[in-house]
Order: C-alpha cells, then structure tokens, then sequence
C-alpha cells in the first residue's frame, strides 16, 4: 500500500529506516509480521507519565527511554500486579514467561527496551540478578519503571522511534478467507473515532491480514470479529453482495451489540463474510464473494450460512475468542454445527437490535460464536449487564423439569450421529438428575389444538412461512432496490435464491401476512404451554443430518422451510438456545483420500428469559460428565 512501508528486523535487531510520523509500517520480527500503528504516543507524553519514577542505576549506569531519531527500538509495557515484586532475576523471569505463555503477540525481542508500570510505589529498583537477566537477552538496550503511567501507557508491544512511541500489533493471515475486511486497532484513549479498514494484504496470495493486540494490553477484553451486516462506526455494510456494498455509506455509529463490547474496551477486529444478502447461499452459488473455508474435515466442507464467516473465523484462528453472528432461521446454529463450535442464541428482543440489518424482525436475533462457554458469558453480560448469572429467572416451579426429546426430530437418519447426542441426552439427565421425556408436537397438537386451530398442524401452519418470513425478507429490501434503482438506473444484482425469496415475498398481502403472524402467535403461545409447563425444562433438538457437503458439489436450498421445521422451533418461541459440540463422526474423504471426522452437535433450547440458567446448565453437565469444555481451532475439534 502506498503509505505502508514493508521493512524486516533481523535475528541481530538491526536498525531500520527512520519512520516518518502518519505513516504506518509492516514490519518482521523472527518470522512473525507486525503491524506498527500511524497512531503516536509522543515521548514527551511517556516523559510526563513517568516523571514520577526511578530510574534504574547498576553499577553507575543509568537506564533512561533513549530518544533516537534513526534508529528503531522494540519495547514493552508489562504492568506489574499489586503485591507482586520483580526485583530479583527469579521474580523478574517469572513475570516474563508468564507474559510470553499468555501472550501470542508478544515476544522477547520487544524487550530492547522494558517499561514496567505499576499503579501505586514503585519499590526499591533492581538487584543485580534481574539486570544481568536483562543484560542476557540479545538486543535488550534499557529499563525503566513507571508508577502512575499515563492513561494511554498501557500494557503491550511498542515501536520506539525519534519522538513517538508506536502501539504494535501482531499481523496474522486469514487463509481461511473468512474476514471481509480487516480494521486498523484503535488507541484506547481514542475510543470515539471511527474505524478504518487496515488495507493490508496477506503474506499469501489473495488473503487478508488481520492486525491482533498484545494480550498484556487487555488481559480481560476480548479480540471480536463481527458479521458484516453489523453496523460499525466508518465502515461500509456489504452483506457480501457487490450492489449493497456500492450503495452504502460509512455508518455514522456502530450497532448496539457491537457498541456495548466496544464500550467494556474488547477489541474489534474486521467484519467477516457471510451469506449474499443474509441469505442461504452454498458456496457454488457465490458470485461477488467467495464463501469462506471451513477448517473442519477435509477442508472443503460447506460452512454453512448465512453466517458462515464468523463460524469459520472462530475454528480455525486460536488468535480470535469470539464473533458475533446472526440467527434468524438457522443462520447461526447451522455454521455452528458443520464447523464445530459453540454458538448461543439469546432470547429474543433481550438483546437491541439497532444497527443490525433486518430480514425479519419477530425473530432477527443476534448470537456469538466462541470454542467455549465461558467466551460466551463474557459477552452475554455484556448485553445483559447487571444480572446475577446464576440465580437468574430460576422460578420456584412445583411442577417436574424434564428433558424434552421431541420425536418429530429424533432420531435422525444417521446412526452414528444419533449414538452421540443419545449419549449427550443421558448425559443431561444424570447430571441434572432429571427424566427424559419424549413427545410428539404433531401428536400433542392433533390430541389438544388451541381452539382456534384445526387438529392438522400442518396444515394450520401451511405457508405461514413463506407469508411472514418471506414477506418480511423482500420488504425488508424495498428501500435499498428503490435506491439503487434511482441513482444507477437498473435494478440490483442479487443471487438467484435471493430473487426467488424476493419473487415469494412480494406475492404475499399485507392481510396474508397479518395472519401469518396471528397464526404464529397461536402456534407459540401453544409451544409454551406444552414443552415449557415448567420454566426450567430443556428441549434437545437436532440442527440437520451430519454427513459430507462438499464444496464443490451443487447443493440445492430448500425452496422454503415449514413452520414445524426444527431450525424454526427456537425463534417462534423467543427462546435461548445453545449450540454444543459433542463428537465427531468419520468419513471417508474424496479430497484427501484419508478418514477425516465431522463435527457432531446438539441444539439445547431453553424456556424465554433463561439464558443464563440454560448456560449454566450446559456446562455443569459438560463439567461433572467429563465432557471437554471447549473445542480447538483446526481440522478436529478435540484431541
């Protein structure tokens, strides 16, 4: 890019060019790309935050910051926790392999120069022990210890040159193709500007980098990738479709989701693909972007959609803790499943939508991807704060908690899937000490229908989905076609599964869907009254049959789901649920020509408001049965 210098440091720390202030740099460091931000500390600012501090003299030297105009310096900022000493070379050690065990970002190459801060007395400097550990290190040129540092001072990898201080940024390749864009990290202290795309391009052909914060930064906050129908303050939205990208503008604010994790300080790092125009969209339909890869199996697994992006991001980069997807049919818990994470879908209208891009909006819900729940509960309470997780709408219920194992959707059709949530299911029930309860929703519906339905359930339901979702999907699109239209002078392209939803969807009259809707209503408040008798039960449902989807072979999408389809259960009801990976099954691969596994999962669905009380349910089952609690990044999801 022409204001991104590409440079590299050798083993021996060698100097490097003078950098010119506004101008950000890539730059090398045993291997590992680094990004180094246009964003400046001046040293005159680090001067003023440890004005207060003592300069470290050994042996009649002493150890101030070095203001050098050509020559650049690696530096860190480890902050030093309340009780703990790093006086002596054991204590000095133990703090910086800890820094390098929790941190991928950081390396001990960027101790050429040492800032150690600590909020409060500094102590009584070095012992000779910790400088010559210091001394040892190849390279290392200074240290200094800071009380009371400057509010942008904090913790992590810096670039020292001339006058300023530059945050670094680990730059790692997306090779799984799942980001949209990427984003520039933004200075802590500067938390109100807008984003900007990073515009750096991969090590390999035709990949993104993505620039990642030292975890020494922000022990506690996350590194967050965001679906691309997000809002998010100075981007564009594309909803990976070409004509979409080109009408939108730079959003003025971020979305509320995406906001609230901004504002508890996580990070966010680019916005991730998805299916054209928060659709279904296999990856050989794809026309103006292509699908991102699953890392799961082969690696030509269809990742599913429509958020694809944001499931592939979090299975395959251990870089990344968490993405924000969205769930409307089945957005969210079908890539959960096929590539093998957690997934969490809370209750609906618990969390704002603003910001967010509708297609429905009585069930436009969003939800996060993590490899573990307890990613998961950091940013659920940070949509819902000021709750207490675990005594959360546990009602005093006299009526028996049961696992409800619908038979309308159970057992599936593949035997090696169903031993493995069958398993789960006993799972369930001996750890939560509860008695598994099987029923039929079309049989308990044909026995007792609301009064004002007819005892057929299909029939009752027919097309109710094509006259709300539908509906809602091509209105939902009225002002972005009218727009286009005008300033263009034709209509936009969109994928053929998108024009016949449109083409569906404006078939419909307002009065068919008001009584789709009328008709929903009953179908729920019915659901309620027949799985949730007790707040605390717990349905079990499948996603879909697990079984290879190759990449390259046509896929035909279903012209339209029912009512009574199980991805369509949780949003009727409103309901949390929680995507739980519990296995894996094999298979023969046509790519590799090897046995390769697939990812085997179980939806958990819970009664409205039960979010966390079906969170917490999930993993003290996981806990007291053995079962891991979170998945890896890569082809398997368990060792």
């Amino acid at each position: 890019m022409p204001d991104t210098h590409i440079f590299a440091i050798g083993g021996d720390h060698g100097a490097a060019t003078s950098m010119s202030d506004g101008t950000s740099y890539i730059f090398e460091v045993s291997g590992s790309r680094y990004y180094a931000a246009s964003d400046r500390i001046p040293v005159s600012r680090l001067t003023t935050a440890i004005a207060t501090s003592q300069a470290l003299i050994v042996d009649g030297h002493q150890y101030d910051p070095p203001v050098l105009q050509d020559e650049m310096l690696l530096v860190s900022v480890i902050e030093v926790g309340q009780g703990t000493n790093c006086t002596t070379r054991e204590q000095l050690g133990a703090l910086l392999h800890q820094a390098e065990e929790r941190d991928d970002v950081f390396r001990p190459d960027f101790l050429q120069g040492l800032i150690l801060t600590r909020r409060g007395p500094v102590g009584d400097g070095f012992a000779d022990g910790a400088r010559e550990l210091l001394d040892s290190m190849k390279g290392h040129r200074w240290v200094q210890i800071a009380s009371r540092p400057s509010a942008c001072l904090k913790p992590g990898i810096y670039v020292l040159v001339g006058s300023s201080l530059r945050p670094a940024y680990r730059v790692y390749d997306d090779h799984q193709k799942a980001f949209s864009t990427s984003l520039k990290p933004r200075l802590r202290c500067r938390p109100s500007h807008p984003f900007e795309q990073l515009h750096v391009a991969g090590a390999d052909y035709a990949t993104l980098s993505v620039a990642v914060p030292s975890r020494l930064q922000s022990p506690g906050q996350l590194r967050i990738a965001v679906k691309d129908v997000f809002r998010v303050h100075g981007l564009k939205t594309s909803l990976c479709n070409s004509s979409y990208y080109r009408l939108s503008s730079p959003a003025q604010e971020s979305a509320d989701v995406v906001q609230k994790l901004v504002d508890r300080g996580h990070h966010i790092l680019g916005l991730t693909k998805l299916s054209s125009m928060i659709a279904r969209e296999e990856p050989l339909d794809a026309v103006d972007f292509q699908t991102a890869f699953s890392p799961r199996g082969d690696g030509y697994q269809s990742p599913a959609g429509s958020s694809s992006g944001s499931a592939v991001a979090v299975a395959s980069y251990r870089w990344l803790d968490c993405a924000l997807g969205t769930d409307t049919s089945g957005s969210g818990r079908r890539p959960a499943l096929v590539n093998g994470i957690f997934q969490f879908r809370p209750s609906h209208d618990s969390v704002p939508l603003g910001g967010m891009v509708p297609t429905f909006l009585q069930f436009d819900t969003p939800c996060i991807f993590a490899r573990n729940l307890e990613v998961v509960g950091q940013v659920l309470s940070t949509w819902l704060p000021g709750i207490d997780q675990f005594l959360l709408y546990a009602p005093d219920d006299s009526s028996p908690v049961e696992i409800i194992y619908p038979l309308d959707y159970l057992p599936t059709s593949v035997c090696g899937q169903m031993s493995i949530i069958d398993s789960f299911v006993d799972d369930l029930a001996t750890q939560l000490d509860v008695p598994i309860t099987k029923l039929s929703i079309r049989k308990s519906w044909e026995d007792s229908p609301p009064d004002e339905a007819s005892s057929d359930i299909e029939e009752y339901l027919k097309d109710v989905v094509v006259h709300t979702y539908y509906y809602s999907f091509y209105h939902a699109s009225d002002e972005f076609r009218a727009r286009y239209l005008e300033r263009f002078g034709h209509k936009p392209y969109a994928i053929p599964f998108v024009e016949n939803c449109w083409s569906s969807g404006a078939a419909v009259s307002p009065e068919q869907f008001a009584e789709g809707l009328r008709r929903l209503e009953v179908y729920r408040t019915w659901l309620l009254n027949t799985i949730f008798r007790n707040r605390r039960n717990l349905v079990v449902l499948p996603i879909s049959s697990v079984e290879p989807h190759y990449r390259d072979e046509p896929t035909v999408s279903p012209p339209y789901q029912t009512a009574t389809d199980e991805l369509f259960l949780p949003p009727i009801l409103r309901s949390p649920d929680v995507v739980v990976p519990i296995g894996e099954i094999p298979y023969n691969s046509r790519i590799t020509g090897l046995q390769e596994y697939l990812p085997v999962a179980v939806n958990v669905l819970g009664a409205p408001g039960m979010d966390y009380w079906i969170l917490d349910s999930v993993k003290r089952v996981l806990q007291r049965s053995g079962r891991p609690v979170e998945v890896r990044a890569g082809s398997r999801m368990f060792s």
